[in-house]
């Protein structure tokens, strides 16, 4: 055996054994989940229950934190930078593969920054616009748009956002001129959209629903590739524009260094919780199709959305501001 092997296998062995002795003592003390956004939309309620299952699971307080601004890059950044130790992750959605192609100056890698842990489920969105406007269907909406010679607005939660995006290739495909309002969160573009400040907006499914059934917006199609559960009798987008649909993802992450052996345990602990049918039916109900993954998997999808994405953000022409 040469020296260098001789020294190598014990360096390994030994930084294996760190991996275990770290899982086994973790969590030693509370543990924050950074949500990027504001509160009451799909990314914060997953947050929570993310937190309430690994807090029953480690006895050990997990709290969450809304650290908002910058379409996410505050929230994300602020994990990047955190303690590779498992006790401040992300709850990351699909905004988190958008954000470097829209924003100069991310003061993190995306791709390398960060190492997965799971996914925790696919949310679907849902087309609305003010109960005000004179429109019921997608078609009755695209021939509005087309009919006059102002834009029509629509609201995001912020600029890159997936919904932001996904109207803006809705718009492309349907040939209708559309403005853009961003707004600082999701709950905040729902109320100027109810409050008749813009026209039409995407909006995750599990903040729109009571919404909708109470008539304070009105559903035109849902964005998923087929209908969901949750409106059954709303047709799809796809419905009126062949193959258009907007799926989005969430998913927890933690800083880059962090130890698989932490990594694995957070993995186990919700995987054991998304496995169950209490689990699926408590996300049907928000509009979130329960999805598990390993870290390797859930690695995979990242890389898939970056491309995705970035992709779609070039086709749309929107330059990095």
């Amino acid at each position: 055996m040469t020296i260098a092997a001789r020294l190598i296998g014990p360096t390994l062995l030994l930084a294996s054994l760190s991996g275990a002795a770290f899982a086994q003592q973790y969590p030693s003390g509370p543990v924050t989940i950074v949500v990027p956004f504001t509160p009451g939309g799909s990314t914060d309620i997953l947050g929570r229950l993310a937190a309430e299952v690994l807090q029953n699971e480690f006895k050990q307080s997990v709290v969450v934190e809304n650290r908002t601004g910058a379409g996410g890059i505050v929230g994300n950044a602020s994990v990047a930078r955190s303690a590779p130790d498992g006790h401040t992750l992300l709850l990351a959605p699909t905004a988190f593969s958008i954000v470097p192609f829209i924003s100069k100056n991310v003061p993190y890698d995306a791709a390398r920054d960060f190492k997965p842990i799971t996914l925790m489920g696919y949310t679907a969105n849902v087309m609305v616009v003010s109960p005000s406007l004179n429109v019921s269907t997608v078609k009755d909406f695209i021939d509005y748009a087309k009919s006059g010679d102002k834009y029509v607005t629509y609201a995001s939660p912020g600029l890159g956002t997936p919904t932001h995006l996904g109207v803006e290739v809705l718009a492309r495909e349907t040939g209708i001129k559309l403005q853009h309002v961003p707004y600082r969160g999701a709950v905040p573009a729902i109320t100027g959209l109810m409050a008749g400040e813009v026209t039409m907006m995407f909006v995750d499914l599990a903040p729109a629903v009571p919404l909708i059934e109470s008539g304070k917006l009105k559903a035109l199609g849902i964005l998923t590739p087929n209908r969901h559960a949750s409106l059954p009798n709303l047709p799809t987008v796809a419905e009126t524009v062949p193959g258009f649909y907007l799926v989005g993802w969430q998913g927890l992450l933690a800083p880059a260094r962090t130890p698989d052996a932490i990594i694995n345990k957070i993995n186990a602990a919700l995987v054991k919780y998304l496995k169950t049918p209490a689990a699926a039916e408590r996300l049907r109900q928000i509009g979130v199709d329960v999805k598990w993954t390993t870290p390797d998997e859930m690695r995979d999808w990242v890389d898939s959305q970056l491309k995705h994405w970035g992709k779609i953000a070039r086709d749309a022409g929107i330059e990095p501001q």
